[in-house]
């Protein structure tokens, strides 16, 4: 973990500038910036109606922003494109509600999420030896190998937020956005995710998190921006912007 005054010394993997989404009486982001760098964790935090979630969507394409701009690796503009196009150009996302296919095996769920486009039927049923040996590796780095062979719909959702995680990263992304990783999942195994999440990042994993539990945050963040009313309030390492008095004020009403 970081020190106050140390940031990741690395290239930028993803840089908002300004972003805004207005909604019908509302402007649900009003001019957020915001970095996330090559081998990263970063979280974003703030009280319900935020702007957070409205973000990540911006972020996928599945918004168009009003105003305001998204860059990946500083010189790819994203503003605005399909979520597709995004995908493919290197920003993955793993959702709150766990989305995997129930009547697949995990490895088969790994298989879908690869990248379809230019296949052939022959291709699409018979994967090369390299994307073979990612999707193994990373169903043992989730801790899913015993698990392999199983269906996912029979998987408890701790385990499939893991299968949900390790897909997002079988396109070998810039970064991976996860929407509260730990939400609804069993105690036993939020630790799990925790130290899976960390495991990936340092083998080379960006990650950029939502996340409504403070001490997971405080755990995996290396660096934190907290929203408020669609707005940047305060950032920085956790140690200082989760003690921030403003975000205490913003965030648990202190």
């Amino acid at each position: 973990m970081m020190t106050e005054t140390q940031r990741v010394n690395s290239e930028s993997v993803l840089e908002i500038d300004g972003l805004r989404k207005e909604f019908p009486g509302v402007a649900a982001l009003d001019g957020v910036s915001l970095e996330i760098r090559e081998r990263e964790i970063v979280g974003i935090i703030g009280p319900n109606g935020a702007g957070k979630s409205t973000l990540f969507n911006c972020i996928m394409g599945v918004h168009e922003p009003t105003d305001g701009e998204i860059y990946l690796d500083k010189k790819t503009d994203i503003t605005g494109e399909f979520t597709s196009r995004i995908v493919r150009k290197g920003v993955s996302r793993a959702f709150q509600q766990a989305r995997v296919f129930p009547g697949l095996t995990v490895r088969e769920n790994m298989v879908a999420n690869q990248d379809h486009e230019d296949e052939n039927i022959v291709t699409t049923l018979f994967n090369s030896a390299e994307a073979t040996e990612r999707m193994n590796d990373l169903v043992r780095q989730v801790g899913l190998w015993d698990l392999r062979d199983r269906k996912a719909g029979e998987l408890s959702t701790g385990q499939k937020k893991l299968l949900t995680i390790a897909a997002a990263l079988m396109q070998n992304p810039e970064i991976v956005m996860l929407d509260e990783p730990t939400a609804g999942v069993n105690p036993n195994l939020v630790d799990d995710i925790i130290d899976t999440i960390i495991d990936l990042n340092h083998d080379g994993a960006t990650f950029c998190i939502i996340e409504h539990d403070m001490d997971v945050i405080h755990t995996l963040s290396d660096y934190v921006y907290v929203l408020n009313n669609g707005m940047n309030l305060t950032e920085g390492p956790p140690d200082v912007a989760l003690d921030d008095p403003d975000v205490l004020e913003a965030y648990f009403g202190e």
